[in-house]
């Protein structure tokens, strides 16, 4: 398997993994892998009466550090920005709009290890 389709792969499963772990606490996803000229969300959802695009980051090892790492206030605003283009294009209103991460960290002999940051901007 190339670089690129491993990378994709690990992706789609960690992507997997973590809407499972947030339907598990009670989130409601709403989409998968939306995108626009801007960007891609990974995952959209509400929590309660918030509307989140929840950013994936997903490692296959700790060889690299924490998969959170790689989310910089940069992305975290055209996050954003994907977030109230998805509520206009979905007609949708909510009362608070968040944006989290999700970072999994897959070791092959282990349970995946899931960090969850709420609300990183």
């Amino acid at each position: 398997m190339n670089t690129s389709a491993h990378n994709q792969a690990l992706g789609a499963r960690g992507e997997a993994i973590a809407a499972a772990f947030l339907e598990g606490r009670g989130f409601v996803i709403l989409d998968r892998n939306w995108r626009n000229r801007y960007g891609e969300l990974d995952l959209i959802a509400y929590d309660g009466r918030a509307l989140v695009a929840v950013e994936v980051k997903t490692r296959s090892g700790d060889g690299y550090g924490s998969p959170l790492s790689a989310i910089t206030a940069r992305k975290a605003g055209r996050l954003r920005r994907l977030l109230l283009d998805w509520a206009r294009a979905h007609g949708t209103r909510a009362p608070e709009l968040r944006i989290d991460a999700v970072g999994i960290t897959l070791c092959n002999t282990q349970a995946p290890r899931i960090d969850h940051l709420r609300g990183i901007l």
